[in-house]
């Protein structure tokens, strides 16, 4: 049994340092999928062509987009899986309803794809 407590040790004090990386790795995966899911967002769908329900989900969408980039800058998680499930579902009916050409609702399906797997692995 002593012949392995060295190995222990050595594990004991290499998992929280794997498991901090993990969670650095996957904070900066949330804010880089978030920055350019945002910047998508404003470049590819134009309110003014909107109607009401759509705007409505545009608006929630950028709301919920700005206050999680601002949330995951400062480090605070707390409501932020919450925010990500709403820019989501906002973000989805847009997709499905607002008017735009193929390639931008391409775009847009991708930064979902990428936003549902960082809310998949939410961990923080």
């Amino acid at each position: 049994m002593s012949r392995f407590l060295p190995a222990l040790a050595v594990i004991s004090l290499l998992a929280p340092a794997a498991h901090a990386r993990e969670q650095a790795d996957f904070r900066e995966k949330a804010k880089n999928a978030v920055e350019r899911t945002d910047k998508d967002f404003e470049n590819i769908v134009h309110p003014e062509k909107l109607d009401a329900e759509q705007r409505a989900h545009f608006d929630a969408a950028l709301k919920d987009l700005h206050e999680l980039r601002e949330a995951i800058a400062a480090g605070k998680w707390e409501g932020g899986k919450e925010r990500l499930e709403r820019a989501i579902d906002n973000i989805d009916f847009l997709m499905k309803k607002a008017p735009m050409d193929d390639g931008d609702r391409q775009m847009l399906g991708i930064d979902l794809y990428t936003l549902r797997d960082i809310r998949d692995g939410w961990k923080p």
